[in-house]
């Protein structure tokens, strides 16, 4: 069976930094691939969207993986937004730029990029990736539908 939380409410920012609130909790599917899923409930039609607006949406996952999945893989977690009827899926990236500033590990490649100009690529490996040592954004994320068994941990 897999493991649930309660809902547990959330005070976050809109876009115009009008306090608002959501619910949000924790569940984790079945094995034999274990994934944390954070489910975020959009409440009130008062209040600004997670589902509508990446700000919120990565205002409110940064906060929920610092405080309460801080540690746990990054690869091991997905974002499920609920808004009325709609429940959808969104990819996690990590900010590339603040994860190298906290110093985490990664590889870098200069490349040589024309007229003596170089360039850097830089390669992370998804499981260095851990909440709570990076920011992570969704602004590129488009909602898809919610696989079957991630659906299914959160009935």
């Amino acid at each position: 069976m897999p493991y649930r939380t309660a809902f547990l409410d959330l005070t976050y920012p809109d876009e115009s930094a009008r306090p608002c609130a959501l619910q949000f909790r924790i569940a984790f599917t079945e094995a034999p691939e274990r994934f944390g899923i954070i489910q975020l409930r959009h409440v009130n039609p008062d209040h600004q969207s997670p589902l509508n607006s990446s700000i919120v949406r990565d205002h409110v996952l940064n906060r929920i993986l610092d405080v309460y999945l801080r540690g746990v893989a990054l690869n091991a977690i997905r974002l499920v937004v609920e808004d009325g009827e709609t429940l959808a899926l969104f990819a996690i990236e990590v900010d590339i730029h603040d994860y190298i500033t906290r110093g985490n590990p990664y590889d870098a490649t200069h490349v040589t990029t024309g007229r003596g100009r170089f360039s850097e690529r830089v390669a992370i490996r998804t499981d260095s990736v851990i909440a709570g040592r990076a920011r992570v954004h969704t602004a590129h994320a488009k909602p898809v539908p919610v696989p079957k068994e991630k659906a299914a941990a959160l009935r």
